[in-house]
């Protein structure tokens, strides 16, 4: 062969080399490219990804230069592979079904990959949790599962465990961290099939669903949640509470569980308790010159403030917040819960034991015999604790309590429904105040937009007075567009009109119009404000209030 003949072939060699590695090169490149999207996207960061590939590639490209194009099987073929499947056993067990690229009928051919959920949330959450400030974690933000003594549950507790058990803590930590760096105040494991258990967060207010574990991990973790609650872990009969707390960021959070049985299985609940402290009245999102008139209600001698709203509207929160304005080494202060959520320095607090047959009733009758100044009876009932509470804010004692009800007109209402004279209440109740959780637009990607002034005059806003309203949009910062949630309040003062009204066992409606006669803002007046101010969506708003 003619020297010329060889210089061509080794140019027409060089061009295919180079052609090919091209093609590889953009292949490699898109794909990581999507890895680190789809990483943001699910797990909240990028992770390692870009790094891992950017290095990998490069070794690659060095590794061709010097072998030729022997080696383009290894870069077209096994290291893309061995990434997409390395990341997808990641991803596709943490993320939920519809956002699932791989089939369910391959990932049920995966046994031994079953306990990937907890471990790549942990794993996952990890890496959501340092920022570009810190190069490392502090090992103390690792979430460690506590004993009943107080003590962490370290690897001597692990080493007595069998293998399949040892896994299920592991998850059920990777839960719990996941769910604590989410912001989630609760964690519902649910049975929907024979061997599937769909793990779902509650976070700001709405349900998000986070995985499925596949076979039996998902039993094994109800197992580990019920020895560490001290349930009976063979009962599957009957519904089953209990309690255990965890570490993590050098804060303990008390985890209260709660089990009950369903047509696949024992569903299981677990609330997540922030035991570092409770917020004061000034930063629950009410208005200053509300704060001001709960301030001067609560420092009277006697009376009630009762605060209402749905389960899970923040009531407990603003009661201790409440408490907590008041001096507790003047006063005696003593509550009644059930269970007790916060701890109050300076207080006596008592649990409700209904098994023990220590109702609301009979611990109230109790704590008058002791010299109380302020009681808090964590929830009204019935007529009998309804009666005993108000009676006790009539000799002398300031009473606070909360209530199930809509908004303050039907708490008025609901107190004579269940059997409540009207002249106690008239005597009894200083205040109601009504509330709602509503969720804060994300401040990074929150949207403005121009409303429409026919929307404006229908919600009875000036045009003038509004520039522009704000929508959700979502971010890698934030859940669907919001990030947190705040308050909005409702606070009727019971003035002379209100009891004058009440006698005639009054309407909701006619105690509505009373209530707006003396200054009382509604729930949704108060949801519409903080839209104007641009905190929440108007979707927000109606979706609370409606």
């Amino acid at each position: 062969m003619l020297p010329t003949d060889v210089l061509v072939l080794d140019r027409m060699r060089l061009v295919v080399w180079g052609v090919c590695w091209l093609v590889a090169a953009v292949g490699w490149v898109a794909t990581s490219l999507w890895v680190v999207q789809d990483a943001r996207r699910v797990f909240g960061q990028a992770m390692p990804w870009k790094l891992l590939v950017t290095l990998a590639g490069t070794a690659l490209f060095l590794g061709t230069l010097g072998v030729g194009l022997a080696a383009l099987p290894i870069l077209l073929i096994v290291l893309p592979l061995s990434l997409a499947v390395s990341y997808f056993l990641a991803r596709e067990r943490s993320t939920p079904q519809v956002q699932r690229l791989l089939p369910d009928w391959f990932l049920d051919r995966l046994p031994t990959f079953h306990h990937v959920p907890g471990i790549a949330a942990w794993w996952a959450a990890r890496k959501r949790a340092s920022t570009a400030a810190s190069s490392a974690l502090n090992p103390a933000d690792v979430v460690k599962l506590l004993k009943k003594d107080g003590k962490p549950y370290d690897e001597r507790d692990r080493s007595t465990l069998d293998h399949e058990t040892s896994i299920a803590v592991k998850s059920l930590e990777g839960i719990l961290w996941q769910a604590i760096d989410r912001r989630a105040t609760d964690v519902h494991l649910e049975p929907r099939a024979e061997d599937e258990m769909q793990l779902r967060y509650r976070v700001d207010g709405v349900m998000q669903a986070i995985a499925v574990l596949k076979g039996g991990m998902g039993r094994s973790v109800v197992s580990a949640i019920k020895v560490l609650s001290d349930m009976d872990i063979a009962e599957r009969r009957r519904p089953q509470d209990g309690s255990f707390a965890v570490l993590s960021g050098g804060k303990k959070i008390d985890v209260r569980s709660a089990s009950a049985p369903s047509n696949f299985g024992e569903k299981v609940v677990l609330r997540l308790l922030d035991t570092a402290g409770f917020k004061s009245l000034d930063e629950l999102g009410m208005r200053p010159s509300m704060v001001s008139a709960i301030r001067a209600i609560i420092q009277q001698a006697n009376g009630t403030l009762i605060v209402c709203g749905p389960t899970g509207s923040g009531k407990t929160t603003t009661a201790y917040a409440a408490l907590k304005e008041i001096d507790a080494l003047t006063r005696n202060i003593v509550t009644i819960e059930d269970p007790i959520e916060y701890r109050l320095e300076n207080a006596t607090q008592m649990a409700v034991n209904n098994a023990a047959g220590l109702t609301f009733a009979k611990h109230l009758r109790s704590v008058l015999r002791q010299d109380p100044d302020v009681i808090l009876v964590g929830e009204i009932r019935d007529q009998e604790t309804a009666e005993i509470a108000m009676q006790s804010a009539l000799t002398g004692h300031f009473v606070f309590t909360t209530l199930h009800a809509n908004d303050t007109a039907t708490t008025i209402t609901r107190l004579m429904d269940i059997g409540i004279d009207a002249t106690l209440i008239q005597s009894a109740v200083t205040a109601v105040l009504a509330q709602r959780l509503v969720r804060r637009l994300c401040e990074r990607c929150k949207q403005p937009y121009v409303p429409d002034p026919t929307l404006l005059k229908q919600l009875g806003i000036p045009g003038d007075r509004v520039d522009s309203f704000y929508r959700e949009v979502g971010c890698e910062h934030c859940s669907g567009g919001y990030r947190g949630r705040t308050g909005v309040y409702e606070l009727m003062i019971l003035d002379k009109k209100l009891l004058e009204l009440l006698v005639g066992r009054p309407s909701v409606e006619a105690i509505r119009t009373a209530a707006a006669a003396n200054g009382t803002r509604t729930l949704w007046q108060a949801a519409l404000q903080k839209v104007v101010k641009g905190e929440t969506s108007l979707t927000e708003a109606r979706r609370v209030t409606a």
